[in-house]
């Protein structure tokens, strides 16, 4: 019998034939006992769930910012393919027709940017996620007799305020939205591949920085058709 602080292995090898293996149990002090080979069969479950998981939210992620980009497009096309801007008929409501006309714009501009940021921070998130989770998996299916199991008690990244802040408008390195996922309570083979994703970054941050600087070169444009067009 090995024992641990909280883990209790028992080999019964009484139960031991020719051509069979040795009933191994794996009590926790909380659980109830049962067979070794089934809480292997368990994380091996878990591991392909949550990269599906992982997956699917990433390709979401993608979609909607995709669709943020081409709102932001739309409204884009809009205003330069106007002949005359501002239209005749803001100058008859405000003395400052271009003024106003670029502050509305340019609140319509940042909601769908902070959108759009919003969906390729977390596909940048989940992009990590899901290339730890793999890298993890792997690992178990060729030595699962190996890994730490040891839980966790770090996170991936630590959060910074002024990062997080400037991350809604333009691309910072490290910068996120609030996390909810966690690593946290993990078994460290899982959560120090996940780790070592968040300090690599991820390729996707390639397509995050042309969508984002592409957005604020549109606003930009608009500013010059509204304020030096005709």
């Amino acid at each position: 019998m090995l024992m641990s602080r909280k883990w209790q292995l028992t080999i019964h090898s009484d139960h031991v034939g020719k051509g069979s293996m040795p009933l191994i149990l794996f009590r926790h002090k909380k659980y109830s006992c049962f067979d070794i080979t089934v809480w292997k069969r368990l994380m091996k479950e878990y591991l392909g769930l949550r990269l599906g998981l992982w997956s699917g939210y990433h390709h979401h992620k993608e979609n909607m910012a995709n669709a943020g980009f081409l709102i932001q497009m739309g409204l884009f096309s809009a205003i330069v393919t106007e002949t005359v801007w501002p239209p005749s008929w803001v100058a008859e409501v405000t003395q400052l027709p271009r003024l106003w006309t670029f502050l509305v714009y340019f609140s319509l501009w940042y909601l769908i940017h902070y959108y759009t940021r919003w969906q390729l921070i977390n596909k940048r998130l989940a992009a990590m996620y899901v290339t730890g989770f793999d890298q993890a998996y792997r690992r178990y299916m060729v030595d699962k007799d190996s890994v730490d199991i040891t839980p966790c008690h770090d996170e991936a990244s630590t959060p910074s305020l002024w990062k997080n802040f400037l991350s809604g408008l333009v691309y910072i390195p490290g910068g996120f939205t609030r996390i909810d996922a966690s690593v946290e309570g993990l078994p460290i083979f899982i959560a120090s591949e996940v780790q070592k994703q968040f300090q690599r970054g991820s390729g996707a941050q390639t397509l995050e920085i042309l969508i984002t600087y592409a957005s604020i070169g549109l606003m930009i444009l608009v500013g010059v058709k509204v304020f030096l067009g005709s």
